[in-house]
């Protein structure tokens, strides 16, 4: 009995802190600037970021479950490099195949919804950027299941941070030149650096 407590204290260990660290360490978009056009389209168009992150969280996770199966293949080839982005892209197809097949056939309700949101969060190099990172290092089981629904929350957090200042960056107290765009783009710099510096890294002088 205690040593199965102790597994799943572990698991659940590896579990936390990997998802911590997708979410904030290796966020995405505020630490890679990968799926950033993403999000302001969110913004902009008014999507419904919860349940467009709920979609991009499962779709991570499904996928980084695949490649966790598939890595040690991958690992045996000396040619892994040429074909890894390719594989991965091969499996978030799959994945995005089998969301829209779930979809059409469990939420029939709210599929014109869901739907778009499911092309925007699959085909979203947030995805590809996370499977990538996560395949490089040598994660166990749950650090690569907990890597995959860090990323999708660690999105919903940047995006989420993007959306409260989006309106008072269009507002007309912002200068004309740096109104908008510019504006969101100089507020995602300064995000950017300060979850930079939580990677940890010194200045150099």
């Amino acid at each position: 009995m205690s040593e199965l407590l102790n597994s799943f204290a572990s698991f659940l260990g590896d579990y936390v802190t990997y998802a911590l660290i997708a979410m904030f360490l290796e966020n995405t978009i505020l630490t890679r600037a990968l799926g950033t056009s993403t999000s302001l389209l969110i913004i902009r168009k008014r999507f419904s970021l919860g349940l467009f992150s709920l979609i991009l969280t499962v779709i991570t996770t499904l996928s980084a479950v695949i490649v966790y199966l598939i890595n040690p293949l991958l690992n045996s080839l000396s040619f892994r490099y040429f074909i890894t982005p390719l594989v991965f892209v091969l499996i978030i197809s799959v994945v995005y195949v089998a969301v829209l097949l779930l979809t059409n056939f469990c939420f029939k309700k709210l599929k014109e919804k869901i739907l778009p949101m499911v092309h925007l969060s699959a085909f979203n190099c947030a995805v590809l950027g996370a499977l990538l990172l996560g395949s490089q290092g040598n994660m166990n089981f749950p650090s690569f299941l907990g890597f995959g629904l860090g990323t999708g929350l660690g999105f919903a957090l940047a995006t989420f941070l993007l959306s409260i200042a989006y309106e008072r960056l269009y507002s007309d107290r912002v200068p004309r030149a740096f109104r908008g765009f510019p504006a969101m783009l100089l507020y995602i710099g300064i995000l950017s650096l300060s979850f930079y510096g939580l990677i940890g890294h010194e200045i150099s002088f």
